[in-house]
């Protein structure tokens, strides 16, 4: 049959000159040994004609052919080379010889066939399947797998890079290697210069009829903390407890009091973006931040430190009109904007305000320490909290993914321990038409499936597990109308303290783990319960949630989101701080201070008639 047909031996010259970087390097290799024997590349001919003689007669039955190949070549090779060439005392080099031959034989049949390019099979030819930057060179480097060889114009792949708001391939390649069907290809990082590829994707090419066209996917840096200068240490312990602080009680004596181990700390980009002072350059570009706003950030976070506490940073952008801020976004009327990974001003500000942070909160200046950022606040929320033009939550998804690995990727490759969080609120799965926000389901599976379709990170979840409405003071919520809306099921559509392990459950399936194959971080960063409904069941719901937080092994801690009463909530019937607004102290205080201690069995026992159990095991779902 056709495709039977043996190559000519002139057609195997040609391809040879394609094979892939092994297979060159092994005939060259063999032809370097033949002709140190002077007669190895008659034999070698010789023992490839015989193969190719004793194949036609056969057929395509490979097995066979090879076999008769080996005994041809070895009766040919003893024939001319032992009695004629070495007068039987070269016997041991013969051999050496024909083993080269036999192994020339084997790339020769068993290398990876050539496939021909096409539109259907182009997109799709090659995997990449891992950007790393090596902690040795530093250098990127770029593993690769296909499943055959290209035919293309040339032997080469050539390796791209696209910016993190790009599709196509533009300009020359950076770098090309020889074709493989598996290989690693690598290029300098160019950190911190104007021609930076930290937040680039990488692809492979080939050369097809002139033209370099992309035949691979693209994927981005995945391990930044490579390149850090800094491994701060994380602070907290194993404490559970923590406040959105005011920075009027930080040298109180209250945190002490109350154990607090982690505290969290909004930083708003119309404070640190806005003036001048602190000069930072980055990737070619100098920008200036408000010397005196961030000269308050220091004061905060170097107290925290200095007694302890894991400092949680909230970088929220309130900025309407500016280069951080995603054009569509401009000119909105809400609270926040979402921030702008969507042009090369926006990501070179983005990754400047990341590194800028990062560096000077690695706890080794002085300044204090921040261990974990939570990028946005609600972000699902997208009219008031993250404001944008209304779009599918696919492309908001996307929008909000490409930010948070800017902040990612430029974070971890000054601080290697930092920790990056997404904030969601408690609206997983209600399904209404509502276009102002998404529900959280929806989002954060989109999230997900882009960032592993082009190069899995280790980002957390920072959720909000405020009862249905804020205003139920009663964090069980039995009876309540409300209650069915709190279910036990991935189709819930609420998420609070009652059912909290329905979001850890769900971070737990093998398509949410982290790059290491770990179910993500959760933290609690913003929750709490009113007291304007009585003190004493605000501090019953507190010990509920606690108790539940405490069984559930993938929840760090809480943060609970008022330390103080704030007027502005307080007229809306949301009394969440431990203190009252003249600084006195709630039931709930007390509450907190004994959690965790060996004085919380005691105290706590009080609040299992309020909540209407007999022992803190009766709690439902506990995880």
């Amino acid at each position: 049959m056709e495709e039977n047909k043996l190559e000519s031996f002139e057609e195997f010259k040609e391809k040879k000159r394609k094979p892939g970087r092994r297979l060159i390097i092994t005939l060259c290799i063999i032809l370097a040994v033949l002709a140190g024997i002077g007669a190895g590349a008659m034999i070698g001919r010789s023992r490839y004609t015989a193969y190719l003689e004793h194949r036609a007669e056969v057929g395509n039955n490979d097995a066979a052919a090879k076999e008769a190949a080996y005994t041809l070549a070895q009766n040919t090779f003893h024939e001319h080379a032992v009695e004629d060439i070495y007068n039987g005392t070269g016997e041991s080099i013969a051999e050496a010889v024909v083993g080269a031959g036999l192994a020339t034989l084997d790339g020769i049949h068993d290398r990876p066939p050539f496939v021909e390019i096409t539109d259907a099979n182009r997109a799709g030819f090659a995997r990449v399947d891992q950007v790393e930057i090596s902690p040795v060179t530093g250098m990127v480097e770029v593993s690769v797998r296909a499943d055959a060889l290209p035919i293309s114009d040339d032997g080469y792949y050539y390796l791209f890079s696209k910016p993190i708001y790009g599709d196509g391939i533009s300009g020359e390649p950076i770098v090309r290697t020889e074709k493989d069907v598996d290989f690693t290809i690598s290029c300098s990082l160019n950190y911190n210069k104007p021609e930076s590829r930290l937040f680039d994707k990488f692809c492979v090419a080939l050369l097809l009829d002139g033209e370099y066209r992309e035949v691979s996917n693209s994927m981005y840096i995945t391990n930044p903390e490579a390149k850090a200068s800094y491994a701060s240490s994380r602070d907290g312990g194993s404490s559970k407890k923590g406040l959105l602080v005011n920075p009027d009680l930080i040298t109180s004596g209250q945190l002490e009091d109350l154990g607090c181990k982690h505290a969290a700390y909004n930083i708003y980009t119309s404070l640190i973006c806005n003036g001048s002072g602190i000069n930072y350059t980055y990737n070619g570009h100098t920008y200036s931040f408000n010397s005196y706003q961030v000269g308050l950030y220091d004061l905060v976070f170097s107290r925290l430190t200095g007694r302890g506490v894991d400092v949680n940073a909230i970088i929220i952008n309130d900025l309407s009109n500016s280069a951080l801020t995603y054009p569509g976004s401009r000119g909105g009327r809400a609270t926040l904007y979402a921030f702008n990974p969507s042009d090369e001003e926006g990501v070179n500000y983005l990754g400047a305000v990341a590194s800028f942070l990062a560096s000077r909160y690695s706890g080794a200046n002085g300044h204090g320490k921040v261990s974990n950022w939570i990028i946005g606040n609600e972000v699902n929320e997208r009219a008031i909290y993250n404001y944008t033009p209304s779009m599918g939550v696919d492309s908001y998804a996307k929008l909000y993914a490409d930010t948070v690995r800017i902040f990612y990727n430029a974070m971890c490759a000054v601080n290697s321990t930092t920790r990056v969080y997404v904030s969601l609120d408690n609206r997983w799965n209600m399904n209404k038409s509502d276009s102002s926000f998404y529900d959280v389901k929806d989002m954060m599976d989109a999230f997900n499936a882009y960032i592993r379709s082009e190069g899995n990170f280790d980002w957390h979840v920072g959720y909000h597990p405020y009862n249905y409405p804020l205003t139920a003071a009663r964090a069980w919520n039995w009876g309540s109308k409300y209650d069915s809306m709190a279910g036990n099921s991935p189709s819930t559509a609420i998420i609070s303290m009652k059912n909290i392990h329905v979001l850890t459950d769900y971070l737990s399936q093998d398509s949410y783990l982290d790059r290491n194959g770990n179910t993500r971080r959760v933290i609690l960063s913003e929750m709490g319960y009113t007291s304007s409904q009585g003190q004493e069941l605000q501090a019953a719901s507190f010990a509920y949630a606690y108790k539940i937080m405490e069984t559930n092994s993938h929840i760090d801690y809480m943060l609970l989101s008022r330390q103080i009463d704030a007027a502005s909530e307080v007229a809306e019937g949301l009394a969440l701080g431990i203190l009252n607004s003249g600084g006195g102290r709630k039931e709930a205080y007390t509450a907190f201070k004994y959690a965790g201690t060996s004085e919380e069995s005691a105290y706590f026992a009080k609040y299992l008639n309020i909540i209407g159990i007999g022992s803190w095991s009766a709690i439902q779902n506990p995880r």
